[in-house]
């Protein structure tokens, strides 16, 4: 497993923590959410299978996954996927509230910006492509808000991607 699959990171409002077998049973709540299943393109699973999921997301050198908490509870995650099909400086992120209690107070957009500040610092990555399902009105709206661009409509999947490209003057305003 690569080292940098075990660390944490914390902001001042949120703490990013590995994807352990310790937070499955509170996922696995979260992933029995129909509206969740179909924002995430997800099919249900048992809590055995979220378990072996969990082992394979962290043992998958192309996945990066973070559980994201507040200062009082587990939140929802952010995920990097460094897919064979994308260039070398590109990876998809995306990022669930699966803590309904927490959505509309800013988290995505840390995460977001967290993941990518991450991206950027760990494996160089300039390039960061979102897919969302076409509905989800408010995610498209937040990463539209952080500077991404539509490049491409999938009406077959209904899903929109988004890119951003990271230059110089965006570094520093993807900080946290």
């Amino acid at each position: 497993m690569q080292q940098s699959k075990l660390i944490s990171i914390s902001t001042q409002k949120l703490k990013f923590v590995p994807y352990t077998a310790e937070v499955v049973e509170t996922y696995h709540k979260w992933m029995q959410d129909p509206e969740i299943l179909y924002l995430t393109g997800s099919e249900p699973l048992t809590l055995d299978e979220e378990y072996k999921n969990q082992e394979s997301w962290l043992n998958d050198p192309l996945k990066h996954t973070f559980i994201i908490k507040n200062d009082k509870e587990m939140i929802g995650d952010v995920n990097l996927f460094f897919h064979q099909y994308l260039d070398d400086d590109e990876a998809e992120i995306n990022v669930m509230i699966g803590n309904k209690n927490a959505r509309r107070q800013g988290y995505a957009e840390e995460a977001i910006k967290t993941m990518m500040s991450f991206g950027l610092l760990q494996y160089k990555k300039t390039k960061y492509i979102a897919k969302i399902k076409d509905s989800n009105e408010g995610s498209i709206k937040l990463f539209l808000k952080i500077g991404y661009k539509e490049i491409k409509k999938l009406p077959q999947f209904e899903e929109v991607h988004l890119q951003m490209i990271i230059n110089a003057p965006l570094i520093e305003y993807i900080k946290i």
